[in-house]
């Protein structure tokens, strides 16, 4: 009753508010009192050195499902600590907004048109009906899949940890996977201790996929295969199982071919058992950030690769974080209709509209212009002239919200951690929504005038 009090209070301060800054300023509030909870005495470990600025930065990186830390979660928080951890985790992967969405339809009240629109804008769900049954579909999805992966888990997290902390461990990592956010509650070395169990890296990856695919996709398939009259899956459904399939095929024979024999990763390990950590490796890329080999002990190539698959990132609408994989692949298709001189990109049978290339160019170069920025900044002011691909690696792993680190994030310091902190919370919310929210630019009657065409060279 409480909750859902305090819950109302935010729908009212935020209610006049665009969905843009509805957005931002949700996502700010949470970390604000999120910070605040982990501070709090009795949720600290006995063996805890954190200062306020730690509890901040572990709270930006859970609420924006990225994995950074500065300090380790297991050594940290007690049990408590980790409660208010995957709270944050599970608020940073579905989003303030959705949460208030599904209080009100469980209690049968109407969401207003600003609520739908910022859910809408949240998930890029661009159908007006169905609303409820989509927000209801999340929820159903995300607890179904994750209490499937933790009761997976526990049957290796319970004989090795006892009951109390297996039956933790499992839910925490099972949350954790799911919404991407790539923290476990371990200690410093992430999963590099069970690089080689198939359960542990089979269930995670699973979870880490069906987190990335969006929850478009996965209503798209329970509406499918939920009636009796079957029809066909959206053109995005099947554009982003596509694609998914394509760049977890590329990412692992790269990583399988390159790291062969290479004794500081995979190079000692079976055929078998290579395979599987490179497989897990290129899924944990696409935003997740479970490592489970060193990154200081990995080939400059495969890092390079794995900051393009940090880059590209996974679905849109879900808890994925990057550019988009179909924000890419749009782009790509646009470059083929003009090299081949197309009137339009058409592709399957599909032209894509002017709309959507345009807005697939803007999300680039912002995203890539936010990258370079940040990758500068953080080149300033870093400490230890780190190599430049520790920089790179870093700086996409912020802002795609993937969590991996060359060991590079403890050795930051407050400066340069607050450009970290920064990218993560423009990734999570998108750089795009953040000029917008922050902006909100209304354009004068001379800004629509079509004047006489530019003549610009280029190429």
């Amino acid at each position: 009753m409480l909750f859902k009090s305090f819950l109302e209070k935010i729908k009212t301060i935020l209610g006049r508010l665009s969905p843009a800054r509805r957005i931002f300023l949700s996502f700010a509030l949470v970390i604000f009192l999120g910070s605040l909870l982990l501070s709090l005495p009795f949720v600290q470990a006995g063996t805890s050195q954190a200062t306020y600025f730690d509890h901040l930065f572990t709270t930006v990186s859970m609420v924006c499902v990225t994995g950074l830390f500065t300090q380790p979660v297991a050594s940290t928080y007690n049990i408590w600590g980790q409660l208010i951890c995957m709270i944050l985790i599970q608020i940073g992967g579905l989003g303030l907004m959705t949460f208030i969405g599904i209080f009100y339809i469980q209690g049968k009240q109407k969401l207003s048109l600003r609520g739908r629109e910022t859910i809408q804008e949240s998930f890029s769900y661009g159908e007006t009906q169905s609303l409820k049954d989509f927000i209801r579909s999340i929820f159903l999805t995300t607890f179904l899949v994750e209490g499937i992966g933790a009761f997976l888990l526990s049957f290796r997290f319970i004989p090795e940890f006892g009951w109390g902390r297996g039956i933790l461990t499992s839910i925490f990592l099972a949350i954790s996977a799911f919404c991407n956010a790539g923290f476990d509650n371990f200690g410093s070395t992430s999963l590099l201790a069970f690089q080689t169990d198939p359960l542990i890296n089979l269930v995670i990856a699973g979870l880490i996929i069906t987190g990335g695919l969006g929850f478009m996709v996965w209503f798209d398939l329970a509406t499918q295969f939920g009636k009796k009259k079957k029809r066909h899956l959206r053109f995005h459904t099947k554009l982003v199982l596509f694609l998914t399939v394509g760049i977890l095929l590329f990412g692992t024979v790269s990583t399988l071919l390159i790291e062969w024999n290479n004794p500081g990763t995979i190079g000692n390990l079976s055929a078998p058992e290579k395979l599987l950590v490179s497989f897990f490796q290129t899924v944990s890329m696409r935003t997740a950030g479970f490592a489970s080999i060193d990154y200081t002990q990995a080939r400059p190539v495969t890092l390079l690769i794995y900051i393009l698959q940090m880059f590209l990132g996974g679905a849109p609408g879900g808890t994925a974080g990057g550019l988009k994989i179909t924000t890419f692949f749009v782009l790509l298709v646009f470059a083929r209709s003009e090299l081949l001189g197309l009137p339009h990109a058409n592709v399957a049978r599909r032209t894509i509209e002017p709309r959507t290339v345009q807005k697939s160019f803007s999300v680039f170069i912002i995203f890539l212009l936010t990258f370079l920025l940040g990758l500068i900044l953080l080149g300033i002011t870093a400490e230890g002239n780190p190599r430049f691909i520790y920089l790179m690696f870093e700086t996409i792993s912020a802002l795609a919200t993937v969590g991996v680190t060359a060991n590079l994030t403890p050795e930051l310091g407050k400066l340069a951690l607050s450009i970290v902190m920064l990218l993560m919370f423009i990734g999570r919310i998108g750089p795009l929504t953040l000029l917008v929210s922050v902006a909100e630019y209304q354009p004068d009657k001379k800004d629509t005038i079509h004047y006489m065409k530019a003549d610009i060279t280029i190429g």
